[in-house]
């Protein structure tokens, strides 16, 4: 049994894992948590422990946030992780940390068809990368790789890739967030973390004053033709599918391009419109390159605890 963790920004779930003989994973005891709920770490994993009768010996946590020498500072929240630590305090035979979207790109192939939603079909080449990414509380991006001894998860920080303006509108947002700003990326502009400073700048542009919205209701205000809610909606959309065409030619992802994040499954109807969906077929002279790579949204919610507990499996077996 494995102790699997996906600790985000802002929710924070936990599970007992078991690998199953024909294949696929069991999981037990899922317990979803908030994060503010908790101050450190050691105080909602304690919580969580505090409820199984029969206590893990080993551990896999997929965090948001790079890992440096078993440790991870969150980049989203004030928690700090550090896995030697959690092995001497609750007796474990190894735990191992990972950036959640490590955790979130291994699970792909562990998963079965039901866990997906087709966005588009296409052609997807054998033994070619896997391209992992998408919008949550910020952006994630990793791609799989397959080798001869199985799957390779290429960690990245591409969200943090620069953001890309084509539009008059676009340009006149660009140029708003740069007042405050000499680096405007991606993720700040597709995330829910870059929401609220978004709406702002679209309100500066449309020239109405900024009062805080949350995201169902600017999302609800756009379906029903609210100008400003509106581009909101279809800038963070062009961002991301712009971007995802970008990624998938920069890594070579035609085997596949899988949507994930939070945000994704919630702007998943934007990106499908025309408007995105060009941004990432036009490719230029290699449009052709992205034609048909299929695009599926990722809708299960325990992927990244599978994905931990796989790597925690690949580990062990190397």
């Amino acid at each position: 049994m494995i102790l699997a963790g996906d600790i985000g920004g802002t929710n924070a779930r936990f599970g007992c894992l078991e690998k199953k003989a024909q294949g696929g994973w069991t999981v037990n005891h899922f317990t979803k948590i908030r994060g503010a709920d908790f101050s450190t770490f050691d105080e909602a994993l304690d919580s969580y422990l505090s409820g199984l009768a029969q206590k893990p010996r080993r551990a896999a946590f997929a965090a948001a946030g790079p890992v440096e020498d078993g440790y991870i500072n969150l980049t989203n929240a004030d928690w700090q992780i550090s896995a030697r630590r959690l092995e001497d305090v609750h007796d474990l035979d190894v735990c191992m940390l990972f950036n959640d979207f490590s955790g979130m790109t291994r699970s792909i192939p562990e998963l079965t068809d039901d866990n997906f939603t087709i966005i588009r079909d296409g052609q997807p080449r054998e033994n070619e990368p896997i391209l992992v990414a998408g919008p949550g509380t910020g952006f994630g991006v990793g791609y799989l790789v397959p080798t001869r001894s199985g799957w390779h998860v290429m960690s990245t920080e591409g969200g943090h890739i620069s953001y890309s303006a084509k539009s008059k509108l676009e340009l006149d947002l660009l140029q708003v967030l740069n007042h405050d700003r000499d680096f405007v990326s991606l993720e700040l502009v597709s995330s829910g973390k870059g929401l609220p400073i978004i709406h702002k700048a679209v309100c500066d542009i449309h020239g109405v004053k900024y009062e805080f919205m949350e995201p169902d209701l600017i999302r609800e205000a756009a379906k029903n033709h609210d100008p400003v809610c509106a581009d909101v909606c279809r800038i963070r959309a062009m961002a991301t599918m712009g971007a995802i065409g970008d990624l998938a030619l920069a890594g070579g992802a035609r085997g596949g391009i899988v949507l994930a994040g939070g945000v994704s499954e919630r702007m998943i109807d934007y990106y499908m419109q025309a408007p995105a969906m060009n941004r990432f077929l036009n490719r230029g002279a290699r449009s052709d390159y992205v034609r048909d790579i299929p695009v599926r949204l990722l809708t299960c919610p325990l992927a990244p605890l599978i994905g931990s507990a796989a790597l925690l499996e690949d580990q062990s077996t190397e």
